[in-house]
């Protein structure tokens, strides 16, 4: 029996290091839909679903402590993170009462939670209009207002994207 089961787990880490190797990436966040997405060879543009690594911060630590970011290979070990970009440079993004603005739009799911679920505070990125530099992105969700986003960790920069990558197989 444990023969087999070594077997079994070494065939699993082949499997999920062969997949990650191909270009294969499963989500199993609600940040986005869950599912297998899949590495294109291309620069990230507007509305591309990107796979990066948080920021080694004092926000993506307390994150992680709580719970928002999980255990990964990225730097301070956190999980890599899957989420769209809705502003690129020049792009001039806004805390309004109703959601993150980008450009005068009102993004979906935007909202700026005060609690997180268990009533712990949450603090926004800024209360003051910011405008995007050459190297900045600005990530969030479009399907879970609870989403760890730059609503709360701020644009991230354009080095620290791992891969874009679209959806191949999904589900709600």
């Amino acid at each position: 029996i444990i023969n087999r089961l070594t077997t079994m787990v070494l065939l699993g880490f082949s499997c999920v290091f062969l997949s990650d190797w191909l270009g294969l990436r499963f989500n199993t966040t609600r940040s986005v839909d869950p599912g297998f997405y899949w590495v294109v060879d291309k620069l990230p543009e507007k509305g591309d679903f990107v796979s990066f690594c948080p920021a080694e911060t004092s926000i993506s630590q307390i994150a992680y402590l709580r719970g928002y970011i999980g255990f990964g290979n990225c730097p301070g070990h956190y999980q890599r993170l899957l989420k769209i970009i809705y502003g690129m440079a020049g792009d001039k993004i806004e805390f309004q009462e109703q959601g993150i603005s980008v450009n005068g739009t009102v993004l979906p799911q935007s909202t700026i939670l005060t609690q997180d679920g268990l009533g712990r505070s949450l603090m926004p990125f800024s209360s003051k209009p910011i405008v995007l530099n050459a190297d900045e992105l600005w990530v969030m969700t479009n399907r879970n207002p609870l989403s760890f986003d730059s609503r709360y960790f701020g644009p991230i920069r354009l080095a620290q994207i791992s891969n874009v990558v679209r959806p191949l197989w999904t589900w709600q």
